[in-house]
């Protein structure tokens, strides 16, 4: 199909895409590249799939391609393997050459004016070098931390890392050389984007500050006291321990007064089932999987109590889009994304205590809590789109002067 005159071509380029799902970044990818078309960007995207043939469909009106994954195994389907075989598959993932054919094949079948790399994981530095060898222009935006950690969390063994592990920094050597050829860097907070320059990534390469967007949805209605005088305090994610949900189990029970907690999201069975069994309360509802149209309803203050750095934190800015309380760990981007809500109140993670003092504070005034006016999301769709279209004018027109001096001087 003839490219319409003007429209800039992007291709779009993430691990998963839905409805393969494993966290938001994949809902969060795919919200971009449908703004993206709907504000008249030819946005197509590149992502992996569990079979073994090359799957080209449409989704929402997106062009998507899925390669298979050119390595021992698809990582994304819950199977615990050994760790001679995760080490295996984290060693060919550094530098593996396999994907490389594939993955050229794509981009010439897209033909893109430049290209918008997002989790690089199972294309392993293809990409890179594909947009290389095409003399592409290319954005990468940091949506975990992959970059710099083999595990993608800069967190082991129940506590964060302080400083980067020798396998770490061999298994991302690839990356952080690769990563100086890239044209524009966008980190989902400021955080995200300050550490990887700390460790020597895109030392040179412009950047900004990108976060998510909550996607439209309707807000969901606030009872008043009379009506439903309990605090009602929410969770909604994965249930593990680097998302602090043991310190939020432990700060119950030191809260006094009359509230609920509702606990939604899936986890690892056995570990559930030890939370449920050491906090028996029966003022605690856990809830499995809900979606989030289900459970805002249910929720007057959400609590994020992680103690790894989350890049960013989708459901905190979704707590704030429906006027909902915030109580969250003082890391990572959490900060960035409470921003624009009425009532908020960051902590110190791990600290019990003081997540304790916050949700009590809660408790004892629930009309401040449940009422507070707030302002926006600091992301929306639309300026989500928009900033991101800015980025790619920049580049592209900053590619083409380039040349343009090139051509002059030959």
């Amino acid at each position: 199909m003839a490219k319409a005159a003007g429209a800039m071509r992007v291709l779009i380029v993430n691990t998963l895409y839905p409805p393969a799902q494993v966290g938001g970044a994949e809902r969060s990818v795919a919200q971009l590249a449908q703004g993206l078309r709907r504000a008249g960007v030819e946005a197509s995207v590149l992502t992996l799939t569990l079979g073994r043939e090359t799957v080209n469909e449409r989704i929402d009106g997106v062009p998507v391609q899925r390669l298979p994954v050119q390595n021992l195994y698809w990582p994304y389907d819950g199977t615990r393997r050994s760790a001679v075989r995760r080490a295996v598959w984290h060693g060919l993932e550094a530098a593996n050459p396999l994907m490389d054919q594939a993955v050229d094949r794509a981009v010439a079948r897209v033909r893109p004016d430049l290209i918008h790399l997002h989790l690089t994981t199972g294309f392993s530095l293809s990409v890179y070098r594909a947009a290389a060898r095409r003399d592409l222009p290319l954005v990468q935006t940091l949506r975990d931390w992959s970059m710099l950690c083999a595990r993608a969390s800069l967190f082991r063994r129940g506590r964060r890392c302080e400083r980067r592990c020798g396998s770490c920094i061999l298994l991302t050597a690839g990356k952080r050389v690769r990563s100086q050829g890239v044209d524009h860097v966008i980190g989902l907070s400021g955080p995200v984007l300050e550490t990887h320059r700390a460790a020597g990534y895109f030392r040179r390469t412009p950047g900004s500050v990108i976060g998510n967007a909550a996607g439209a949805a309707a807000i969901a209605p606030r009872p008043s006291l009379a009506e439903a005088p309990t605090m009602r305090f929410g969770y909604l994610g994965r249930i593990e321990p680097e998302k602090g949900i043991e310190v939020l189990l432990e700060a119950t029970r030191r809260l006094t007064g009359d509230w609920r907690l509702r606990i939604a999201g899936r986890g690892e069975v056995a570990y559930l089932a030890r939370l449920q069994r050491a906090y028996a309360d029966p003022r605690i509802d856990w809830l499995g999987h809900v979606e989030a149209v289900d459970f805002w309803p249910t929720v007057d203050v959400l609590v994020a109590p992680s103690v790894w750095a989350e890049p960013f934190g989708r459901v905190v800015v979704e707590a704030v889009q429906q006027g909902r309380g915030v109580i969250a760990s003082r890391i990572g981007g959490l900060p960035d994304a409470a921003q624009g809500g009425g009532a908020v109140a960051l902590v110190e993670p791990g600290d019990v205590e003081a997540l304790a003092g916050a949700m009590q504070a809660a408790v004892d005034e629930p009309e401040r809590w449940r009422f507070a006016p707030g302002g926006a999301p600091l992301w929306t769709e639309a300026s989500v789109a928009e900033t991101h279209m800015a980025v790619y004018r920049q580049v592209l027109s900053r590619r083409s002067s380039r040349i343009s001096a090139e051509r002059d001087q030959a």
